[in-house]
């Protein structure tokens, strides 16, 4: 890997500080992993949008005025965790007449930002959301998350934004945000994968011959490999599919010519003179066209096409006025706006991982003994991750986007770190905060995940006031139920479900007999490793690998890999201390 880079666990908050000093009249830095405008509008509906960083200048380079007010990012490919998109809001809803949420649909960017939504709105801030969908190459289905949001995504930052600023209120801007999305239609091409920093290789390969038709914005593979082809026969292929989806019969467009990060202007220019040329002959009239690099995927070499079909009113608000680091439009009109506060300390939380070689405190010996059993357990959890890190990761390349193992074991290290001051209360206690840790750090759709999981267990040890194998499978029978409800999914969909399922069968089959917790659990992570093995030859429903279709089947599911490692670490921890069946689990 060669990359213009320092650590890789340092890149993001590099790239935030970097922006922000190269722009400071423009933007500025509420926290490590928050942008916000320099002078911040007051008295309008203010926007937020975000996702996992390596898209720039996506997101946080709209940021300004006739745009967005804050960007959030997470790790690179990796959606911002709940409590950074509720510190995003947090930082522009004071002196707002609403907040509107734009979110790209993948499940972990809508669930982190649904739940932060939910949370706002209890405190009384007037919120919603949209969900953009402009990827023609993934069919939405049963059988799918929906079609995933790429850089048409942008046009919905750029007409949203000129409507806040120009007095709309929140009813009025959420209709234009979703009448962009209606509107707007995207595909794309690559010839040459990215690497993500952390994980040091590419999420895929490509022959010198090939090319990767409809690929994601995450580095995650398109839904057909070919031949290369010409530039020309490429855009043919794309804009069949766009004009295919949507009647554009005589209407008038605005086009996005989107670089993926690595694809020069000359070559960018003759993609866009095949489109405008398409565009004609189907007697298209282009009012607005762009061309550039908006939202990118790190160093890609490929594009992308967005046609956004326009009326009177969206054409308006694409030209108006707009002033910030990766958009011009006009001259921006003075507002009424104040100085955006300075970087808070408190909950200020970088997105990079934490540093590698650094000493983690063991948890200490002064605790109760179900919370002592409980900080070993996952301080277990925590090195089982870091050893199969490398391997979650490969086998998130060829389907996912190249982070899960990376981003489990970032969250649990953080976990582990923290024991000596999460374990001062019970047990309870203890799963509570450490699901509050993983979700803050692990982001993505792991993160919820994965803490609703800890915050269930959390809830039955509190129910019970104890901890035993049976409130262990109560709490698991929980959460499985809590992660089915926040992101939908059943066994055969190729998750986390599918060996969470057999592994709460196993555990009441072995309450039911009386079998000891320890090798109880032993068998609960055996039969989780077999679900996680018959994932291979499933197609995937849910999750970023659904986009994939039958191109999927073949590859071990990450989520249920992860599960059954943590499961088997809850196993052996437990064996070590010869817990029997009517002691804690």
């Amino acid at each position: 890997m060669k990359k213009f880079i320092n650590r890789p666990e340092d890149v993001e908050r590099q790239v935030v500080d970097g922006y922000v000093k190269t722009y400071p009249g423009i933007i500025a830095k509420a926290a490590d992993d928050i942008v916000v405008r320099a002078r911040r509008k007051t008295g309008k509906v203010a926007l937020v949008s975000g996702g996992g960083m390596g898209h720039e200048p996506a997101h946080l380079g709209y940021v300004g005025e006739g745009m967005l007010d804050a960007a959030v990012g997470g790790a690179i490919y990796t959606s911002p965790a709940e409590d950074r998109v509720k510190a995003a809001i947090d930082a522009v809803a004071p002196g707002a007449t609403g907040v509107l949420l734009i979110v790209k649909n993948y499940t972990g960017d809508v669930v982190n930002f649904k739940m932060a939504a939910s949370e706002a709105a209890e405190e009384g801030v007037n919120i919603a959301y949209v969900v953009v969908d402009d990827d023609v190459a993934v069919d939405g289905s049963s059988f799918t998350v929906g079609r995933r949001g790429v850089a048409g995504t942008v046009f919905v930052h750029k007409c949203a934004g000129a409507a806040a600023e120009a007095g709309a209120d929140l009813a009025g801007v959420e209709r234009v945000a979703k009448k962009v999305i209606a509107n707007v239609r995207t595909m794309g091409v690559a010839i040459e994968p990215c690497t993500v920093p952390a994980a040091g290789k590419p999420g895929f390969t490509l022959a010198d011959d090939e090319m990767e038709m409809g690929v994601g914005i995450h580095g995650e593979p398109g839904v057909r490999r070919a031949a290369m082809e010409p530039a020309d026969a490429m855009v043919d292929e794309i804009l069949e599919k766009i004009l295919g989806d949507l009647d554009y019969a005589n209407a008038r467009v605005a086009v996005l010519v989107n670089g993926a990060g690595g694809t020069p202007p000359y070559e960018l220019a003759i993609v866009s003179n095949r489109v405008h040329d398409v565009l004609a002959s189907r007697g298209i009239t282009v009012v607005q066209s762009y061309m550039g690099s908006y939202m990118t995927s790190l160093e890609m070499r490929g594009f992308s096409i967005s046609v956004l079909r326009l009326d009177e009113e969206l054409e308006h608000l694409l030209a108006a006025p707009a002033h910030a680091v990766a958009w011009r439009e006009g001259a921006a009109a003075p507002a009424k706006e104040v100085a955006a506060p300075a970087p808070a300390s408190a909950g200020a939380v970088p997105v990079a991982s934490a540093r590698a070689g650094e000493t983690r405190p063991e948890p200490s010996g002064a605790l109760d003994p179900a919370t002592e059993r409980v900080a070993r357990v996952l301080a277990a959890v925590a090195d089982t991750l870091d050893a199969h890190k490398d391997e979650l990761t490969e086998l998130d390349m060829p389907i996912g986007d190249s982070d899960h193992g990376i981003n489990m074991a970032r969250g649990f290290d953080a976990v582990r770190a923290q024991l000596p001051e999460l374990g001062t209360g019970d047990a309870a206690t203890l799963l509570r905060k450490a699901a509050m840790t993983i979700i803050s750090k692990v982001g993505g759709s792991s993160g919820p995940l994965y803490g609703t999981l800890l915050r269930k267990l959390s809830v039955a040890v509190k129910r019970a006031g104890t901890l035993s194998l049976a409130i262990f499978a109560q709490g698991l029978e929980e959460g499985l139920a809590g992660i089915e409800e926040l992101a939908g999914g059943a066994p055969g969909d190729k998750t986390m479900i599918d060996a969470m399922v057999p592994a709460l069968a196993s555990l009441k089959d072995s309450l039911a007999a009386e079998v000891p917790a320890a090798e109880a659990l032993s068998r609960a992570a055996r039969a989780a490793a077999d679900g996680a093995e018959a994932t291979i030859p499933l197609v995937a429903r849910k999750g970023r690998a659904s986009y994939l279709g039958e191109r999927s089947a073949g590859h071990k599911d990450p989520g249920a890999a992860s599960f059954a490692y943590c499961l088997d670490a809850v196993a052996k921890a437990v064996a070590a201390e010869g817990t029997r069946s009517d002691a804690a689990a």
